[in-house]
């Protein structure tokens, strides 16, 4: 039961965070799940997947209604997301892993950088939420999404870090309406994927439950709250997060 009621536990604070950033929580979830709980990577990466799954639903349950994803927008870049995961597992067998490292961490290092030269002197007159918005630079923005894919297929984490920060500083999408639509994006992904965990065994049942339903929980608080917190902070907060994951990259590189 102690172990139940961590799970639950953890699963709130991974689904908050994952709403907040439009991430989806399994970054945060799967590092917890072997390194805390002790599972096997196998099964941390299948209760990931369902979670996410919840991650999404609680987002889109919870949502203001200006708040939800930009369905449309979603799905354009989900194709090219797609494209690149598939270019990058046919190419991952020729490039070292060390080069993929170092411009893993070079564009994460330059979306970071980016993300906080566009909020320059907005965050006073900035919406978190709006739907008066018009997505521009789709060129640029269907190259990111590939190359979040290409990430995504290469060294298996997820682009979420990557599409957010390029729907808001790049194709000028609101960052409450960017990270809810990250969210959906990657439900989709998660949906696809975990019916092969879900016949090799590695989704169990009383583990998966008991994290989904925290992470549920914690989606639908961190929707909630996210329309009363200032763009600023969330902004910030997204690129701590991206320069951790670049400078965790770049070691690994090294």
């Amino acid at each position: 039961m102690t172990t139940l009621l961590g799970l639950f536990l953890a699963g709130s604070a991974a689904g908050t965070l994952g709403a907040l950033l439009g991430l989806g929580g399994g970054i945060f979830l799967v590092p917890v799940l072997t390194l805390v709980f002790d599972l096997p990577v196998r099964v941390a990466v299948g209760t990931s997947l369902v979670s996410v799954i919840a991650t999404s639903a609680g987002v889109a349950a919870f949502a203001r209604e200006e708040g939800g994803a930009d369905v449309p927008l979603a799905l354009r870049l989900e194709i090219a997301t797609a494209a690149g995961a598939v270019l990058g597992g046919v190419i991952g067998a020729y490039v070292p892993a060390r080069v993929l490292s170092f411009v893993f961490a070079a564009v994460v290092f330059a979306t970071a950088g980016y993300t906080l030269y566009k909020g320059q002197g907005h965050d006073d007159e900035e919406a978190m939420f709006r739907r008066d918005y018009r997505p521009r630079r789709w060129t640029l923005g269907y190259a990111v999404a590939s190359l979040a894919g290409m990430v995504s297929g290469l060294l298996g984490v997820g682009g979420g870090f990557i599409k957010v920060p390029t729907m808001y500083a790049v194709m000028g999408v609101p960052l409450g309406v960017a990270t809810a639509t990250s969210n959906f994006m990657v439900g989709i992904t998660a949906a696809a994927s975990v019916f092969v965990y879900l016949g090799r065994g590695d989704v169990r049942p009383l583990i998966t439950v008991a994290t989904a339903a925290g992470v549920f929980l914690g989606a639908a608080v961190g929707t909630l709250v996210q329309s009363r917190l200032r763009v600023g902070w969330l902004r910030w907060a997204l690129v701590l997060l991206m320069l951790g994951i670049g400078a965790q990259m770049l070691w690994k590189g090294f």
